[in-house]
């Protein structure tokens, strides 16, 4: 193991203000036994960990943390020391190492709903992937391989819902020359241990199995679509926030695919997925993609100038134009994926439920984006910061600016330059501050944006967080909120 993680200490406490966000980070200074700490600013209390190496001449400074959907903990990820898992609610601990499922992949994933912890297997010869529950107690890693494939030697794919302990896996295929997966084969549901679930089976539980067999949509041939961007629908391919529903775009055009595993026929297996027709009308450049399922009745789908809320059991369709093309509009899931915020770069925010599609603000402002936008849990608040103008011409512009976007309209702060670590249901955000004159990424405090608009400073990030690597960023923070 690379390293191994002390009892929690008590560290110089944080006074109020606060934002209701976990962040964690991992201080560049080593002490003389090779040890550092991970720091921990938890909804305004300030507690550290000890990181110690447990190998001779291993290097902590190769560890990565992450925060799941939600808080509630971290994890300290390394190579060589497997996947360590810590609850900063319950107390337990959870690893993924050495087991029957081989050598695994690099880095690690997070469920959607934040629930579990997912490690790839390193070799393809037999698609899965290692799962270890951390809503619950017991964090026993789970093997999950799937069942046998239609299609020999195909690949797997693993896809969560957002607000239950439910998973499915999905084969797929990667059609040639267009390089973008789509389900191909046997699609299955399983349930894994959670707290907030009432079976008391413990393991992966299957819940049903069929077959599925989605298209490949190439996204850089509809630039106007959001989609492309968001990810939350790849391989033409939905879950819905209870995990009761599997959605996908269906082979022929117009047309969806639904399937729920708890749906029976007389022979005791799952039944086969429902064919949905998309409007009259629909055609190759007019067709709706598919963005978003909220529940097994409505998906949120756009076109290149429409966002569509579709009601699929009563057949109704509602649309509203965008406010902002595809390239510059992001989807923000809130609410456990039952709320989908869409904002634009200029801070135009549209909002989606099963209650329809509204526009909660349409104020605009100039944003050079530092960061992606952050969203609340419940949805109501997005912020988003930006840089300044060029102080070294322009000795009035700011150095920098966030975006506070909620029903009550787009609030403009400008002054230090920011980036967003989190904001909570209150609207108070956690952000850090940067020298853009210098190494932008580089931290230089903590603040609190509160509600009221008071900015203050509630850590001055000493001794100096240190730089770690994701397989698709270097970050000193990881963070969401509670």
């Amino acid at each position: 193991m690379l390293a191994a993680i002390a009892a929690l200490a008590p560290s110089a406490g944080c006074q109020a203000p606060s934002a209701d966000v976990l962040a964690v980070w991992i201080d560049a200074a080593i002490d003389t036994n090779g040890a550092r700490a991970i720091q921990i600013y938890d909804a305004g209390e300030r507690r550290n960990v000890e990181l110690r190496p447990t190998i001779p001449g291993s290097d902590i400074g190769q560890t990565t943390l992450g925060v799941p959907p939600g808080g509630g903990g971290f994890v300290a990820w390394s190579v060589l020391g497997g996947t360590v898992w810590v609850d900063l609610v319950r107390g337990t601990r959870g690893r993924i190492g050495l087991g029957p499922w081989g050598e695994l992949a690099e880095d690690f994933a997070f469920s959607r709903s934040g629930r579990a912890v997912l490690r790839m297997l390193a070799s393809d010869a037999e698609p899965g992937v290692v799962l270890m529950p951390i809503a619950t107690r017991d964090t026993t890693p789970l093997w999950l391989r799937g069942p046998a494939p239609e299609h020999e030697g195909a690949g797997g794919m693993v896809r969560s819902a957002s607000d239950a302990p439910v998973v499915y896996w999905a084969e797929v295929a990667t059609p040639g020359g267009v390089g973008i997966d789509r389900i191909d084969g046997t699609l299955a549901a399983y349930r894994y241990p959670s707290e907030v679930d009432r079976d008391p089976r413990s393991g992966l539980v299957p819940l049903g199995q069929t077959r599925m067999h989605t298209r490949a949509i190439d996204g850089s041939s509809f630039p106007g679509r959001i989609g492309r961007r968001s990810g939350w629908c790849s391989a033409g391919f939905c879950v819905t926030p209870d995990g009761d529903a599997a959605i996908g775009v269906a082979p022929d055009l117009c047309q969806l695919y639904r399937w729920r595993p708890a749906l029976h026929g007389s022979d005791g297996s799952s039944r086969p997925p429902r064919e949905i027709d998309l409007p009259l009308g629909c055609g190759v450049l007019t067709e709706p993609h598919l963005l978003a399922a909220l529940d097994a009745g409505h998906v949120l789908l756009d076109d290149e100038e429409r966002l569509y809320l579709a009601d699929l059991d009563a057949g109704l369709w509602t649309a509203m134009p965008k406010l902002g093309i595809g390239q510059d509009t992001v989807m923000l899931a809130a609410d456990g994926g039952r709320v989908m915020n869409l904002v634009a770069a200029s801070g135009a925010l549209m909002r989606a439920d099963v209650d329809g599609l509204q526009v909660v603000s349409a104020e605009r402002a100039a944003c050079a984006s530092v960061g992606p936008p952050l969203t609340s849990p419940g949805g109501g608040w997005v912020l988003m910061t930006c840089r300044g103008g060029d102080a070294a011409v322009d000795l009035g512009a700011s150095l920098g600016t966030v975006l506070r976007i909620s029903a009550l309209g787009l609030e403009r702060f400008d002054g230090l330059a920011m980036r967003g670590l989190g904001i909570d249901d209150g609207g108070n955000a956690l952000l850090y501050s940067y020298d853009p004159d210098d190494n932008e990424a580089v931290p230089r405090g903590m603040f609190v944006l509160e509600a009221s608009g008071t900015l203050a400073r509630v850590d001055e990030l000493e001794p100096t967080p240190e730089g770690f690597a994701s397989l698709t960023t270097l970050s000193y923070f990881s963070a969401a909120s509670r």
